[in-house]
């Protein structure tokens, strides 16, 4: 089963106001894939303008040589029990 993974959100700015805020999400929807305003602080005054991207899929290696030259059968120590 594979687990479920959650997004990581990075604040990029802090405004005083929605106009701000809304400017601010149109000028960076570009570098980021989602970009959200969050509204909080003391009856709602203050926006905070949050971005996500999707982590870079990291290449799979090849496996060592070794393990490689066991599966063509070549090098194999192996012990025959009777």
């Amino acid at each position: 089963m594979t687990e479920k993974t959650t997004k990581v959100w990075t604040t990029v700015a802090t405004v005083n106001n929605f106009e701000s805020a809304n400017h601010i999400k149109n000028e960076i929807k570009e570098k980021y894939e989602l970009v959200k305003i969050k509204r909080g602080g003391k009856g709602g005054s203050v926006f905070r303008i949050k971005a996500w991207s999707a982590p870079e899929v990291k290449e799979k290696r090849n496996k060592s040589k070794k393990s490689n030259a066991k599966k063509a059968g070549k090098h194999v120590d192996k012990k025959v029990r009777n």
